[in-house]
């Protein structure tokens, strides 16, 4: 447990460095993009259930009792990494368009879309 207090103050220093890339007045906030990442990250991990899942039927070892649909290994700590993976990337993506004003040009300013 000790050698785990170490890290804390270089990983304190980091996250407060990282918050000055979040925390501001314009552009993406914390709280913006903790949600748009959130949402991501359960659409694109619903999008990963179904890959390399094979069913019990499938495999020919149907437990006594279970459903045979079941799946015999769903590797979802795999798959949650890769989900994480994904949605960073495409969370690093809308933090970028968002931030440079790409976006913010196309939005109407005056009320109207005109």
């Amino acid at each position: 447990m000790m050698r785990y207090i170490q890290y804390g103050p270089p990983g304190l220093a980091l996250i407060l460095w990282l918050s000055r890339f979040v925390i501001r007045d314009d552009g993406v906030g914390v709280v913006n993009g903790l949600v748009v990442f959130l949402i991501v990250w359960w659409l694109v991990i619903f999008t990963m259930l179904p890959i390399g899942v094979r069913s019990q039927e499938e495999a020919g070892e149907v437990q006594e009792g279970s459903e045979p649909g079941a799946p015999v290994a769903p590797m979802l700590m795999k798959k949650a990494w890769w989900t994480t993976i994904i949605t960073s990337c495409i969370w690093i993506v809308y933090y970028i368009v968002t931030d440079s004003g790409l976006a913010a040009q196309y939005m109407p300013t005056d009320g109207s879309w005109g």
